[in-house]
């Protein structure tokens, strides 16, 4: 079941561990590595709710609409239809732990992670749009 596919997405390290297809789309895990301030912007999906866990470093995550303190080993849930995002708020290398309920987030992932920002933003929206996974309209 496990893949290990070491992907990058806009200068971030996205491990797939454990692939959609793998689980016939039921779920997948993967683990993100951030820099200092990094992590994606905020967003919500469509189809799956998430799972996070900081398994290294100092985070804070975005919940609907404020930023929240985010420990090593905390989890926090984003439900379907919300705005959520994680970013690394410490001065080292971060990583999260993520997991879905459904199949699909790392198919995302594998398409987008060619793309060149801000060169590829018109391919990106239309990528996301393709997977359910829409971006805040204008990220706090």
């Amino acid at each position: 079941m496990q893949t290990n596919t070491v992907l990058s997405i806009f200068g971030e390290q996205v491990e797939i561990l454990v692939s959609s297809k793998s689980t016939n789309y039921s779920f997948c895990v993967g683990r993100q590595t951030s820099p200092p301030g990094g992590g994606p912007p905020p967003h919500l999906h469509e189809r799956e709710e998430e799972i996070f866990i900081v398994i290294e470093g100092q985070y804070e995550f975005f919940d609907r609409d404020k930023w929240v303190p985010f420990a090593k080993g905390e989890v926090k849930t984003s439900l379907r239809g919300n705005y959520h995002a994680f970013r690394n708020s410490g001065t080292t290398t971060g990583k999260v732990l993520f997991m879905t309920n459904s199949g699909g987030l790392d198919e995302y992932f594998a398409e987008i992670s060619s793309l060149v920002m801000p060169r590829d933003l018109d391919r990106l929206v239309e990528i996301s749009k393709h997977y359910g996974y829409v971006f805040l309209p204008q990220a706090p």
